[in-house]
């Protein structure tokens, strides 16, 4: 199934290109499905899946502040994939448990490549993430915001090392992306439709389109930051 997989990043907790403030894209992610209203049911923290990252957008500013002491060049992640919504609309009963699903696999064997293809790791990636289910004029727009820090830690000693995500890493992702999501939607084969581009329609608020950017540059700090 082809899915947008766009990535964003910020280079402090000020946020950066892709996003203006990290803090304030946690409450948005938690507490609203679109920009324009929140969510019935105030978006409490049961909203978040906890990948290890936190359950509450206070407890995962807190840990994304921790881990980026070990990455000099960029604070945060924010990923945002999305399914299609035609293929999504013909799967019965409700899809959102399978989608979870295949985010959740798709991270672990991530980072089992990333291992194989990187240094190794100091410790587990690290992530939590929102499904959000917005009506759009098309039908509904099932995606998921997922937020990764920007190091990882290991467990036995504290060392750090940085999460670093070039063009490879992104690539890599976005193909395990699409190949669990045929697994879990029982799809024997991807659908022959040129892939959607919905970034306009997905959030236009935190404004997430994923770019040819220099992951790897040291930020630049303005005179008087």
């Amino acid at each position: 199934m082809k899915s947008i997989c766009n990535f964003g990043y910020a280079r402090s907790r000020k946020g950066g290109t892709h996003f203006p403030d990290v803090r304030g894209l946690l409450k948005y992610v938690q507490y609203r499905d679109d920009r324009d209203d929140h969510i019935p049911g105030g978006g409490g923290p049961d909203r978040w899946v906890d990948g290890g990252l936190g359950d509450s957008y206070p407890k995962i500013l807190a840990r994304l502040d921790e881990l980026s002491a070990g990455n000099p060049h960029a604070y945060c992640f924010a990923v945002v994939i999305s399914p299609d919504p035609e293929a999504i609309a013909q799967v019965e009963g409700d899809p959102q448990a399978r989608f979870v699903e295949a985010i959740q696999a798709s991270l672990a064997e991530w980072q089992t490549w990333r291992e194989e293809h990187d240094k190794p790791l100091a410790g587990p990636i690290e992530y939590s993430f929102v499904v959000h289910r917005p009506e759009r004029n098309y039908g509904e727009q099932m995606h998921a915001h997922l937020i990764l820090p920007a190091a990882t830690e290991n467990a036995m000693n504290g060392d750090l090392a940085p999460l670093y995500n070039n063009r490879s890493h992104v690539d890599a992702l976005k193909e395990i992306v699409y190949r669990q999501l045929d697994r879990v939607y029982d799809l024997d084969r991807e659908r022959e439709k040129p892939e959607i581009r919905l970034e306009r329609e997905l959030e236009p608020g935190p404004g997430l389109a994923d770019r040819e950017i220099p992951f790897h540059e040291a930020p630049h700090v303005e005179e008087g930051a």
